[in-house]
């Protein structure tokens, strides 16, 4: 987007764009706002999912705002995501799951089982070892002189505070800290934007959480905030807290609970540093510190928005907010309103009165605004009692953030410093913790590392390693590992094994017209999976995938001659392809088909659970359902009307003993055949491919036995399956082979690792096209979720595949490159020449 499409009073300066943010907050591009635009419509600009948001930056619009529960932290207004990013973030993951994305009255339930951990009596008695805290950080800082304010204090206090809290015990917190310090929010604070480094910090503390949780619901219980979160009843009448919920808390604290005081201690301090005489007036008059908390809360906003979605129609200073529309309410800009604020820009630690939504405003105001204010008083207090003078050393490094005002670097030198012995902290025994994140969730939550491009190239010597312990084993974690295929095929099969809540999956939820989750029916249990697989089976039969088997050969031979002599298989069929046949399937317009190609792309890499995609990800992925949904819904519509021969019309008429498909379930039912038959038809297309290139003995058998195809494909689909690992739940106390499970505990069926199960297969690590034996693979799954979409995809791989063995390839430079997706193993890219073949 250029400048010039911005309305002009942001005077060129686009609020979606990070990389503008690296001077600090832009108080000048709001004051003008708050004089010619206090509520607009932003463009879409950097957004990840290409939609824009209204903007409030006026006090009194925003505080009005925040008090009306018009304006939703979860979502809602017939949007699917929600959240208080600009960028929606994934439904029932985030948004509706952690505690500052819910909306009363669950929110309020939540809040009053948890907020004891941060009233009076519970910060009084935290405020000694706090300040403990402060003074050897504040010691160690100003010894030499000079340092860095952020580094040494700021960022590992606040941290700190976030651990005292929720009870972790002092042995782990320098590893957590370091953990901890990656993020802000979602994003790498380093690089601005979420990166695996990020990703896997946030899933290694979630991973601890999740343990700590479980220690503190099995011991006595304190007043620490995950031992209140792992005993919160809620009353009577609203839905008990899930596992999912209380787990979140941990990385929801370390994040909302540290980011905005070090952020706010930063800056605050930055402040005084820039303004020696309210420095020196503090430390003359003690009385003062009250006020100077406060103007450095008003000052620094260190939470400068925050996103609301609109549930209904609303008008807002005399604009017009429809329902479903994202709003940011601009907290840092409310902060400097002149309307409100005398002398606004001038930083007055006598300012009275100050009233700051530095905490925000409403049923959202900030649950820990009185331990934000403590954290600020004893760094304040200690700093005072050493320091005589504060001045910056060097030019401050802030952040690519609009969520958060971050500093990185704070360079100061200190003067006159007073020498005071500080607390001699406790002993503590040394951590068990590895200090690289990926370490620790390798051998506590997976087997595996997914994110190691050693794994995704070949990770099968990696499952042979595991199912060497057994074909079922724990990790440390506590995640039950089925790597057997006798014992996959049971678990797949047991009734006693399903999905539970679905909240360890509810980022693939969709939801209904009035906002409320609507699941899939592939994460549903019976007897809500058997209704809708049914309806859906009516509809989505075998002889219509069938009829797609000439199409699927026209545009395999189209598809190849546009190619060329040099190309790369997924770009030029493997994508393509499933796209065009699914496009055809469903009765998809040719004009539109571009449109329909792209978003099957996006939702195809969202099949992978959040915590291994970054933030941008997630928003295509979401952007791209929604808008799958809104096609989906309008052609349903046309189809009630005009019906076709097409399996939009079949599910809308598809009906048993008087049942039929809601809207949502049909449009949610299309975006689900494409989400995962793409997928699996793309990598499914590419694997087999690559297997057959690196095995030239086979490609010879093939061309010589071209009737033997479809079982090729089989054995395709047991050597290299693109459907991976299957997590799933144990519902009540069951077995899996001669192993016990019990109810609550986490499965991850290795489905890749069963398909090479040495007892159920002869020489398993060999691609043999001839293979006599008899066991079925699990390439599609197995039992009541067996895959809807095999027949489509075994009819797209068997036409394509006996095409592409009549050419003489090889595999050409830079050679194939895997797929990020954990969930789904497949090529990102398969360049590949053509022998023999003239120049098109």
């Amino acid at each position: 987007m250029t400048e010039q499409q911005l309305p002009p009073a942001l005077g060129g300066f686009d609020l979606s764009d990070q990389g503008r943010f690296t001077d600090g907050f832009p108080h000048h591009v709001f004051t003008r706002l708050r004089e010619e635009a206090p509520v607009f419509f932003h463009p879409a600009g950097h957004t990840a999912d290409g939609e824009g948001f209204w903007v409030l930056s006026r006090y009194e619009d925003i505080k009005a705002a925040a008090a009306d529960p018009a304006f939703s932290s979860q979502g809602g207004g017939g949007r699917a995501g929600g959240g208080t990013h600009i960028d929606d973030l994934a439904p029932g993951v985030h948004a509706g799951t952690m505690l500052n994305m819910m909306d009363d009255p669950r929110h309020r339930a939540v809040r009053d089982a948890v907020s004891p951990s941060v009233d009076a009596a519970a910060l009084t008695a935290l405020e000694p070892e706090l300040r403990a805290i402060a003074e050897n950080l504040v010691a160690q800082a100003v010894e030499g002189g000079e340092g860095d304010l952020m580094v040494d204090v700021a960022g590992p206090f606040a941290i700190t505070t976030a651990l005292l809290l929720l009870g972790v015990p002092r042995r782990d917190w320098p590893t957590l800290r370091a953990w901890a310090d990656v993020s802000m929010g979602f994003d790498d604070r380093e690089a601005g934007e979420d990166t695996e480094r990020s990703q896997m910090s946030r899933l290694a503390l979630y991973q601890y959480g999740t343990g700590a949780l479980k220690a503190r619901a099995a011991a006595e219980p304190g007043r620490d905030l995950l031992s209140l979160v792992a005993r919160a009843e809620l009353p009577s009448g609203e839905r008990p807290m899930s596992a999912y919920e209380r787990e979140v808390f941990f990385n929801l604290i370390l994040g909302a609970g540290s980011e905005p005081p070090r952020n706010a201690i930063a800056h605050g301090l930055l402040a005084l540093a820039e303004h020696p005489d309210q420095w020196k007036a503090l430390r003359e008059d003690r009385s003062l510190i009250p006020g100077a908390v406060e103007e450095m809360l008003r000052w620094s906003s260190p939470t400068p928005y925050n996103r609301r979605t609109a549930t209904r129609d609303v008008e807002v200073g005399g604009s017009l907010i429809r329902a479903g529309e994202k709003v940011t309410f601009w907290w840092a800009s409310a902060n400097r309103d002149e309307r409100v604020f005398a002398d606004a820009h001038t930083f007055d630690i006598r300012r009275d009165p100050n009233p700051h939504l530095a905490f925000g405003f409403g049923t959202h105001d900030c649950m820990g605004q009185a331990l934000g204010r403590l954290e600020l008083r004893l760094i304040l207090e200690t700093l005072l009692d050493r320091v005589g003078e504060l001045r910056t050393a060097g030019p401050v490094r802030w952040a690519r953030s609009n969520k958060h005002t971050v500093i990185l670097n704070l360079p100061v030198a200190y003067g006159d410093v007073t020498q005071v012995a500080a607390p001699t902290p406790p002993d503590e025994p040394p951590s068990g913790l590895p200090a690289n994140p990926g370490v620790y969730i390798i051998t506590q939550l997976l087997p595996f590392n997914p994110f190691d491009p050693t794994f995704r190239a070949d990770p099968y010597p990696v499952f042979r390693k595991i199912a060497a312990a057994g074909p079922v084993t724990r990790t440390p974690g506590g995640t039950v590992v089925v790597t057997g295929h006798r014992e996959a095929s049971a678990a797949l099969r047991d009734p006693l094994i399903g999905w539970g809540d679905g909240q360890a999956v509810s980022e693939h939820f969709g939801r209904d017209p009035e906002g409320r989750p609507v699941r899939q029916f592939i994460f549903m249990d019976p007897p809500d999976h058997t209704r809708l697989r049914s309806l859906v089976s009516k509809a989505f039969t075998a002889r219509a995938v069938e009829r797609l088997r000439p199409s699927a050969a026209e545009i395999t031979t189209r598809l190849l001659a546009e190619a060329g002599t040099s190309f790369d298989l997924m770009d030029a069929v493997a994508h393509p392809l499933p796209a065009l046949l699914l496009g055809e399937l469903m009765g998809v317009e040719e004009e539109n088909l571009d449109r329909f190609r792209a978003w099957s792309a996006e939702i195809g890499r969202g099949l992978d659970p959040d915590f291994v995609l970054t933030r941008e990800q997630v928003a295509r992925r979401q952007g791209a359902r929604e808008q799958f949904n809104q096609y989906f819904a309008e052609m349903a519509e046309r189809r009630r009307a005009e019906p076709a021969d097409d399996l939009i019309s079949a599910l809308v008429a598809a009906e048993q003993e008087g049942d039929r498909l809601t809207e949502t379930e049909l449009v949610t039912t299309c975006t689900l055949l494409i989400s995962a038959g793409y997928a699996l038809t793309v990598h499914l297309l590419g694997n087999g491919v690559l297997a057959l290139l690196r095995n030239p003995d086979q490609l010879a058998w093939l061309r010589a036995n071209p009737d033997r195809l479809a079982p090729a494909v089989e054995e395709l689909l047991r050597y290299d399956s693109p459907a991976q690992v299957i997590s799933r739940v144990v519902l009540e106390d069951t077995v899996i082979g001669d192993t016990p499970v019990h109810a609550g505990e986490a499965l991850l069926l290795v489905l890749a690792a069963a398909n090479r199960d040495p007892a159920a297969y002869d020489e398993p690590d060999r691609l043999d096209f001839a293979r006599t034996s008899g066991t079925r693979h699990l390439g599609f799954g197995h039992g009541i979720h067996f895959c809807l979409g095999a027949p489509l995809a075994r009819l797209a791989v068997q036409t394509a595949l006996g095409q592409i063995a009549a050419l003489d390839l090889e595999i050409a430079e830079p050679g194939p490159r895997h797929t990020e997706g954990m969930v789904i193993r497949g090529l990102a890219s398969l360049p590949v020449n053509v022998r023999g073949r003239s120049g098109t």
